[in-house]
């Protein structure tokens, strides 16, 4: 059974770059959705009901911790992927499953999927 989720990332490049790992060493995870920003993923998480979403930090119009906000009650595992080191207190406390650093460690990736 594969893993539906959502990317969520401002950044093109970093969207693409996440689902190609995904595709070449997680593939149990079935990538259903992709946002660049916060307008667009609300209401994409909200429709597709994905039961994993990959989630940047800084984008525009808002922030992660505003998506997860806005799709309470959060019935999805997240996993942030993000340059910023300063908000992995906050994301784990909100119970986020995985915080990841720019670049993508794909060690890292893989054991971020395996604990979801």
């Amino acid at each position: 059974m594969k893993i539906k989720a959502v990317i969520v990332d401002d950044e093109l490049i970093a969207r693409e770059v996440l689902e190609n790992y995904l595709i070449k060493y997680c593939p149990i995870v079935e990538v259903i959705g992709r946002a660049q920003h916060i307008k667009e993923a609300v209401p994409m998480i909200k429709e597709l009901q994905p039961q994993l979403v990959f989630l940047d930090v800084e984008m525009p119009y808002g922030n992660a911790f505003d998506v997860l906000e806005a799709c309470q009650p959060q019935e999805f595992e997240t996993i942030f992927i993000t340059a910023y080191s300063e908000y992995s207190l906050k994301a784990l406390n909100l119970s986020a499953a995985y915080y990841i650093l720019k670049p993508i460690d794909i060690t890292e990736l893989i054991a971020a999927v395996n604990k979801v």
